[in-house]
């Protein structure tokens, strides 16, 4: 019987208002989108890792990269990410994609080898860890297939739902099957962030990858908690912790709780 498997999307550009060029910031010894992709291939159930960029001038970078160390590469629209998945996924014939976005350089590939099983098995259309939240943001894992992310492409009107891709799917959840997968070690969402996002967020992903990936490249979530419960002083973006686009939504997501998100200046 042929294994099932998945086509891997990463989004990635390096315009940031707040941390420009953070995809090519280095992380130990290389840039933390490469970090990202030797960690995702790792994973036994991704077939094939694609970069989903953008046509801009700018992200000539990013395709020099793939070029360099051979990864493949999609160039689409710079703020309609929904239409560069659709149109990445289409050119690439995925059936079964994860998305993945590029300011999560400490992904662990056991986690999303287990996420594409339960996929599998329930037979979702849409899956992910985020709703509700039980991991730390920066180990965001969704997966649908192509039905879903067409329907989707079709259907969605609203500004967020094009830029952030999945919202329709997830907030829609009578219209598709939508699972989420929980942290069985309990709910590191209000504890940790391991997303890049800030300067803040940078230098604690650093002092990650400084002090475990000399041992062990392929560092998991067990070992950055337990590193990280034992060197607290570094944790200087806590106060970052629940800041994501949602606040900019609450009013118009229906599955989203206002605990799941907060202002930030």
């Amino acid at each position: 019987m042929k294994k099932k498997s998945v086509t891997c999307i990463i989004q990635a550009r390096v315009s940031s208002t707040r941390l420009p060029g953070k995809v090519l910031l280095y992380g130990y010894n290389k840039p933390l989108l490469l970090h990202l992709i030797e960690r995702l291939k790792k994973a036994k159930f991704i077939k094939k890792i694609i970069i989903a960029t953008t046509i801009k001038k700018e992200d000539d970078l990013i395709v020099d990269l793939c070029k360099k160390n051979k990864i493949k590469f999609f160039r689409g629209s710079p703020t309609n990410l929904l239409d560069r998945y659709y149109k990445c996924s289409k050119k690439f014939n995925a059936k079964d994609i994860l998305r993945i976005t590029s300011d999560c350089p400490l992904m662990d590939y056991e986690l999303v080898d287990k996420i594409i099983q339960k996929y599998f098995i329930l037979k979702s259309d849409f899956i992910s860890n985020v709703h509700p939240p039980t991991y730390p943001d920066g180990l965001d894992i969704e997966i649908f297939n192509f039905k879903t992310l067409k329907k989707t492409f079709l259907k969605a009107k609203k500004a967020y739902e094009k830029e952030h891709v999945t919202p329709y799917m997830w907030d829609n959840n009578k219209e598709f099957k939508v699972d989420n997968y929980l942290n069985e070690d309990g709910n590191f969402y209000d504890k940790y962030r391991l997303t890049v996002d800030y300067k803040e967020d940078y230098y604690v992903i650093s002092k990650i990858f400084n002090s475990l990936y000399k041992k062990d490249k392929y560092f998991k979530i067990e070992k950055i908690i337990n590193f990280l419960k034992k060197n607290r002083k570094i944790l200087i973006n806590q106060k970052l912790i629940k800041v994501n686009w949602y606040r900019h939504h609450i009013k118009e997501l229906k599955t989203i709780k206002k605990i799941d998100t907060k202002k930030y200046n």
